[in-house]
């Protein structure tokens, strides 16, 4: 039987990011993929190519969700930039009523847009205690655990630890290219055990779209059947392979290839587990 995938996020024009990408992904899975549309992010070729980001009402946003929730049964829900306030617990009414998988990617900031709205009490109050996966950045994690600014190892365990303690099943906290060093570094914290993921960085490009793809990948796995450490290897490996093979625009930040692994895989990605 077919999976199903449903994604709440951001529209992004440019094809590299937000639900493009997460349908893309869902897709490299064999998953079927639907999305409820939350806001729509354009660029200004006049002025740098800025961020324009509007949101579309909440009223339509809740249409959405009760028309794709009644038309499909998921295996899987997987939200991204949800904008707004009254949007983000318009999404959170709707999870309290199932019980499926659900990976949080908490998107506050948008690549070159700097902060769009303070979500980070709503998400802490609202949503993380629903997340089966949540998958901050550095940036986020220590947003959402109100400590210091994340540039370590220890510090990701830190914040993967106080997340956690908010409520979230299993907190993956994304170093990337943004943690120094030779190596892309993740943590995986289900409770537990501390779980880091690492593969060598392919490239120096900003990257747009491999944090969307990151989580629609583990929802995708999980929906699929792979257990939680499965789907974030799976999805580490898909990702990075898409970086390697980055296509360069007139922005000047690269966008993610997502059907690399499949198409093009790197020699130089391999993700190791300790």
């Amino acid at each position: 039987m077919t999976s199903k995938v449903l994604t709440i996020a951001g529209s992004d024009v440019s094809g590299g990011a937000g639900l493009e990408a997460d349908l893309k992904m869902f897709e490299e899975y064999g998953a079927f993929g639907t999305a409820a549309v939350t806001c729509i992010v354009t660029f200004d070729p006049n002025d740098g190519f800025s961020h324009v980001i509007e949101f579309i009402d909440p009223e339509v946003v809740t249409r959405q969700l009760e028309s794709t929730l009644a038309v499909h049964t998921f295996d899987a829900i997987k939200s991204g930039m949800l904008g707004s306030v009254e949007n983000a617990l318009v999404l959170a009414e709707k999870l309290k009523t199932n019980e499926l998988p659900y990976v949080f990617d908490p998107v506050l900031v948008c690549k070159g847009a700097g902060t769009m709205v303070d979500l980070k009490d709503l998400f802490v109050d609202n949503l993380v205690p629903l997340a089966t996966v949540i998958t901050p950045n550095l940036e986020e994690a220590a947003t959402l655990a109100g400590i210091d600014p994340i540039d370590s190892v220890e510090g990701m365990i830190e914040a993967a630890k106080i997340i956690h303690g908010q409520g979230a099943e299993n907190v993956v906290v994304k170093g990337g290219a943004r943690l120094a060093g030779d190596d892309a570094i993740d943590i995986l914290f289900d409770g537990e055990r501390v779980t880091t993921l690492r593969s060598r960085k392919v490239n120096e490009k900003l990257v747009n779209g491999a944090g969307c793809s990151f989580a629609s990948s583990i929802a995708a796995g999980i929906a699929t059947g792979l257990s939680i450490e499965d789907a974030v290897v799976s999805a580490k490996e898909k990702v990075a392979h898409g970086i390697a093979n980055c296509l360069d625009n007139a922005t000047g930040v690269a966008s993610l290839f997502h059907p690399a692994a499949r198409t093009q895989p790197s020699p130089d990605v391999h993700v190791s587990v300790d």
